[in-house]
């Protein structure tokens, strides 16, 4: 019995002296007077992102007393997002305009330059002659070229042809590419023509891929057949052995140089003669017997066999309005105080729309005064697999005459979906050479004036179902990686925009808890010490929560009620408004950003505590601190190192503002899932307190 008392006693008090241990470590601020990584005014410069959503969404979450919560974050300028430009459609951003077949209403759109009643909401119109099975919105659509039906067809782009561009079509090659699923022998294709057809046609095949993503741009992928490069002056839509082995492919890549620029007789428009059309495709193989084994499932949904295409006709008709993309009206996204009186980011849809359709958009923005002094073109054409040298030839013909209305306005893009967040090497084409690419091409015709920004997106994180300490913990180098790799192909000192960031471009429950927060904050932080110049965060309107494999979830900020009010706020708010009220101050005056040293580290040399640090032109320190430690709280003490003089000096900060797991938790509940514990910050002063506490997951602002 006393032995079971003193190892009871003994134990007792070793695991009290283990629960006092401190965890100890230092930030250094490093001050280089004159030389800050950044400097930046965050009224001007830290904003949100406005997407278009489902039928309905729009008049639930930008409801007047909605926008002034949403105005509490703080967050100032703001960038239209266009969701259509995913979805492979066309935006009608005026409901009343001109078909160029006005007597089918159908054809080619120009949305009206004035309009009477103001814009409340705008949608998107499905293309029919839309060649990818797939697109990045709402993902409802299907290709006309393996959806079994002989009447319907795909058509490229028309801008893109020579008559537009004013150089051969070469340089802007239009494909096809059937991805059979998995490895097939293949020895034949039969191609039905659609008007207009390719007078010569090339055809390649590639293997198998990374089953993640499929890039027909990697290097070296492309094999040629045997007998690969056909004439095709009249159309026969016969049966073409281009194997005579039994070769064992998954990619059939079609692509074709010379246009018949022939139309069915119906049409008086040039462009419905411009680019190439096919009603259908079979790929498969030609046995002993002559009989053809078509190896691809033709239907129209996504159970049809996986079609990717160069570009697509942006012709539509009235009937094809799709009352589920739906997007802010003009009028009412001005006028809705949403913008805080900054000037706003603004869309130009530039992958599936016409020239005219955008410029009637800037005369509309110019006449009623909107504040509009840049203009992102297109939104993420890599994840489309637009070729570089054709967004650009797009994104010139349109940038020329826009600067004809207004020679003031910048231009910028891509719109990247992603960066690369790993150093590229020479084996994979990534978005640097995409963009090295384009940039050539605008070289070339003359026309580097009218880039102006580079802008991408961040979503660092694919799978959001593991244990998120180690994502975040990594997360700053993948960044730091995403725009090294930039470095020597943008021109010195193009402003960099990062126009949507969030935890993930997937739904899940890790982005709605305290590391959700985490990152929004870090990824806003570490975007600026790396010079970046303007950034937009994802889900700043209230949303719904989505399910994925791991709970529900989403990029969010406010959680929205079946009422349509604001249920509740995420970790995110809270992390946003510590930023904007007590970071970012004063928020209307130039701010210089330095960078930090630090000892808390884990097992990969990557900081477990980060520090972003600015100072005011006055001399006023304001430190943010993340603490990306799960299980432990850190103390740390602060101090600044001028890197010229190598003078090291204690700082001691006179105010606290600290939320973390003490203030807020998750409750999972599936579709009613909320948090249980969402309490205001800890604010308190510290008169200069060393040994700084934080909390594990947590987030610090000193000044």
């Amino acid at each position: 019995m006393k032995e079971n008392l003193f190892f009871l006693f003994t134990f007792c008090f070793f695991y009290s002296l283990s629960a006092q241990k401190i965890n100890k470590g230092n930030i250094h601020i490093l001050y280089t007077p004159g030389h800050s990584s950044n400097a930046f005014i965050p009224s001007k410069n830290i904003g949100g992102a406005i997407d278009g959503h489902f039928e309905g969404d729009i008049n639930e979450m930008l409801t007047p007393q909605n926008i002034n919560e949403m105005k509490t974050v703080g967050l100032k300028p703001v960038s239209y997002r266009l969701r259509t430009e995913l979805g492979d459609e066309v935006w009608h951003w005026n409901p009343k305009g001109k078909w160029s077949d006005s007597a089918k209403n159908q054809g080619y759109w120009i949305s009206d330059s004035v309009s009477l009643k103001p814009i409340e909401i705008s949608n998107g119109f499905q293309l029919p002659r839309r060649g990818n099975t797939y697109d990045q919105a709402n993902n409802k659509g299907y290709s006309r070229i393996s959806d079994g039906d002989n009447s319907t067809f795909w058509k490229s782009n028309p801008y893109l042809d020579q008559y537009y561009t004013n150089e051969s079509d070469t340089l802007h090659r239009q494909w096809v590419i059937v991805d059979l699923g998995k490895l097939k022998e293949v020895n034949a294709i039969l191609i039905k023509w659609g008007n207009p057809y390719a007078l010569s046609y090339k055809i390649d095949y590639a293997q198998n891929t990374d089953p993640d993503y499929f890039d027909p741009y990697q290097p070296d992928i492309w094999q040629s057949f045997p007998n690969n490069i056909f004439a095709n002056r009249k159309p026969e839509n016969k049966i073409i052995q281009i194997n005579s082995g039994k070769k064992k492919i998954r990619f059939i890549r079609i692509s074709f140089t010379q246009s018949s620029h022939t139309t069915n007789g119906e049409s008086n428009d040039l462009r419905d003669e411009l680019g190439f059309a096919i009603n259908e495709i079979q790929v498969g193989y030609l046995d002993r017997n002559e009989k053809f084994h078509d190896w691809m499932h033709h239907s129209p949904d996504h159970t049809q066999t996986t079609i990717y295409v160069s570009s697509t006709d942006p012709w539509h008709r009235k009937s094809d309005l799709d009352k589920n993309v739906e997007q802010v009206g003009i009028d009412r996204f001005f006028k809705s105080g949403i913008t805080a009186n900054q000037p706003v980011l603004m869309p130009a849809a530039l992958l599936y729309d016409t020239p005219e359709n955008v410029l009637a958009m800037i005369k509309y923005l110019k006449a009623n005064n909107y504040p509009v002094e840049e203009i992102e073109m297109g939104e993420e054409p890599e994840g489309q697999l637009i070729s570089p040298v054709d967004y650009a030839a797009l994104y010139h013909q349109l940038g020329v005459k826009l600067r004809k209305i207004d020679p003031m306005m910048k231009i910028g893009g891509p719109g990247f979906a992603s960066l690369s967040p790993v150093i590229d090497d020479s084996t994979t084409f990534t978005e640097s050479k995409w963009t090295k690419l384009f940039l050539n091409y605008l070289r070339d015709h003359h026309s580097m004036n009218l880039f102006n920004f580079f802008s991408f997106e961040w979503y660092p994180f694919d799978n959001i179902c593991v244990p998120p300490a180690p994502q975040l913990q990594a997360a700053p180098q993948m960044l730091s990686n995403a725009l090294k790799n930039f470095q020597n192909i943008l021109p010195e000192h193009t402003p960099l925009y990062l126009t949507e960031y969030g935890y993930s471009a997937t739904e899940g429950t890790t982005e709605v808890k305290m590391e959700g927060g985490l990152m929004y904050a870090d990824i806003a932080g570490k975007f600026l010490e790396l010079g970046g110049s303007k950034s937009f965060l994802y889900g700043y309107e209230p949303a719904f929560l989505q399910e994925v494999d791991c709970g529900y979830g989403n990029n969010m900020l406010f959680g929205l009620g079946d009422s349509g009010k604001i249920k509740y706020k995420t970790a995110a708010f809270y992390c946003m408004q510590l930023l904007t009220h007590y970071w970012l101050q004063p928020a209307d005056t130039l701010l210089d950003l330095f960078p930090f040293s630090g000892t808390i580290k884990n097992r990969k040399k990557e900081p477990l505590v980060v520090a972003y640090s600015l100072r005011s032109r006055q001399g006023k320190w304001s430190v943010m601190l993340i603490n990306k430690d799960i299980q432990k709280a850190w103390n740390v003490n602060v101090d600044l190192e001028n890197t010229v003089t190598k003078k090291i000096t204690e700082w001691h900060p006179e105010h606290l503002v600290q939320y973390s797991k003490q203030q807020y938790h998750w409750l999972k509940e599936g579709m009613k899932s909320r948090p249980s514990k969402s309490l205001q910050p800890v604010r308190k002063k510290i008169n200069g307190t060393k040994n700084i506490s934080l909390p594990p997951f947590s987030l610090t602002i000193l000044n």
